[in-house]
Order: structure tokens, then C-alpha cells, then sequence
């Protein structure tokens, strides 16, 4: 298990700040989640302080997601008939059903302007590169690190919307510290706050229980009868990363595993399920 994460440092209580001065100026907010973390990747502070906000939850990168999951939370969500769709902005999935919905709500405004759309989230969900995609240009500053946007900058989009990029904001605490470990999994947390061998640790034990082969077949290992620290071992082995003397480097090995897991080498993986609701 990871160490007790939490990270609410000064520029998280200013974006707040900021993104409540400009939502009197927006006609709706877009609430940016990970795919592969529903639920768990929103800020639910954040969407309860909206009130009665007109707003639209969206799961980025579906593209690192399971399919068949990300297909079970879509038939849950329209069961429930919410306004929730999943996107990518490498394949673009998802882009031509939001364009159209950003249509469809403009014209249940009684003026003739684009509309103003927020787009919030936690760090590191995708929210500018959301924004260049559907905005089609590089205004908005994109990293696959949290913190990378601090402003707030409106931006011309179709003759339907302009869009706000927003920086991210976590709640000031996680619900469970398995929550906070799967977040920092994922990249919503600066690695420099991190003991990144108990990640690790965490992401092994992770996969292990719900996706076994992706972690055999991306490694060539044999997870029987080892403990997660013993399946490290033997990836640090696998790969080659020893120091002197044969030590294992697990510095190396434990960044590696965080940036194979973030990025999606490992394979297409979700970590939150509609029948746990």
C-alpha cells in the first residue's frame, strides 16, 4: 500500500478561486474524469458546488480503458439518463457526440451567442488537450503531468461554444486512501511527493487482481505463490535494472512500472466498475 496521499498545496485553493470568479460567466461546466477511473476521478466537491449549474461529466482517455467496462458504464449511465460521455482525443472517440451536444444545449439558451463551457477537472484528466481537440488548435498548454495549466484562458471554439481550460483541483482529501493510491497510479499527483516503490507496490498488487495477464505479459514473470514486493524483484531482474553488486534498483524499477501503468503499456485497464455503485 502506498503512504497516505494528499496534496491540496496554494496554487489548488487559488485555481479554486479562479474557476469560481469565472463561473458566473459560463453557461455550462464540463467535468473532466479518467476513463479508467470513473466516479473515482472526479472532484465531488467540486460538482456539488455547482448547484444548479447546467453541467456534463465526461471520461477522458478512454482509449486506456477497458472497452468492455467503459461499454458496461455507458449502459449504466443511460439507464439512469445522464448526460455522461466518454472521449479520446488521440483516437477521438467520443469528439462528434460532444461537438453535438454542445450544439443541442446552445439552443436551449434564449440568446443568440456561443456558448461559455468550463472545462474542470483533477489534474491530468486531459482537459486542455480536450480543449485543442475540440477547439482544433494549440492554445491550451497539454502535459501527461498534473499542474501544467495555472491560468484560466478562454478559447474560440466552433460558432457553437467558446471553452475555459481551468488548472486541476483535487479535493483537499481522497475518500479512501486506495482512492488516493489509484489517482497518483494514474498521474493525478506529482510524482516528487510520492514514495514511488510503495506505489509501485500498489500498482502490482492492482493489476495483479484484475488484470493478471497484462502484468505476465508485459513482464514475462511468473506471479505464483510470490508477494507483490517479490514480483518487483523479479521485474527489476527481468528488465535489467540492478546497481552494484547485483542489488536490485528498485528507484528505477518502481518509476518504470509507474510510467508503463500511466501511460497504458501495460495494456487497456479500468479500476472502478458500475456494480460497485
Amino acid at each position: 500500500m502506498a503512504e497516505q496521499i494528499q496534496w491540496y498545496p496554494g496554487h489548488m485553493a487559488k485555481a479554486e478561486r479562479q474557476i469560481k470568479k469565472e463561473m458566473s460567466k459560463a453557461d455550462v461546466v464540463a467535468v473532466l474524469g479518467d476513463a479508467r477511473a470513473v466516479d473515482i476521478s472526479l472532484n465531488s466537491d467540486f460538482i456539488k458546488g455547482l448547484g444548479t449549474k447546467k453541467n456534463v461529466v465526461i471520461y477522458n482517455k478512454s482509449s486506456l480503458a477497458d472497452s468492455r467496462v467503459t461499454a458496461a458504464w455507458k449502459k449504466h449511465f443511460t439507464a439512469e439518463n445522464k448526460d455522461v460521455f466518454f472521449s479520446d482525443c488521440v483516437t477521438r472517440e467520443g469528439i462528434k457526440e460532444i461537438e453535438s451536444y454542445f450544439g443541442r444545449i446552445k439552443s436551449t439558451f434564449k440568446f443568440n451567442r456561443p456558448i461559455k463551457v468550463i472545462v474542470a477537472g483533477i489534474p491530468n484528466v486531459g482537459k486542455s488537450m480536450f480543449i485543442n481537440t475540440l477547439c482544433a488548435r494549440n492554445s491550451a498548454k497539454t502535459g501527461n503531468t498534473p499542474g501544467v495549466t495555472r491560468g484560466v484562458n478562454w478559447i474560440k471554439g466552433s460558432e457553437n461554444y467558446y471553452m475555459l481550460d481551468t488548472p486541476g483541483v483535487l479535493p483537499p482529501k481522497f475518500s479512501t486512501q486506495e482512492e488516493g493510491s489509484l489517482l497518483a497510479s494514474i498521474g493525478c499527483v506529482k510524482e516528487e511527493i510520492l514514495d514511488k516503490t510503495a506505489l509501485a507496490v500498489f500498482i502490482i498488487d492492482m493489476v495483479r487482481k484484475y488484470y493478471p495477464d497484462n502484468l505476465i505479459g508485459r513482464y514475462k514473470i511468473d506471479l505464483e505463490g510470490k508477494s507483490d514486493v517479490e514480483v518487483l524483484d523479479d521485474i527489476c531482474v527481468k528488465r535489467g535494472l540492478l546497481l552494484s553488486g547485483g542489488r536490485l534498483d528498485y528507484a528505477r524499477g518502481s518509476k518504470m512500472i509507474l510510467d508503463e501503468f500511466k501511460n497504458g503499456r501495460m495494456g487497456k485497464m479500468s479500476f472502478s466498475f458500475p456494480d460497485e455503485q
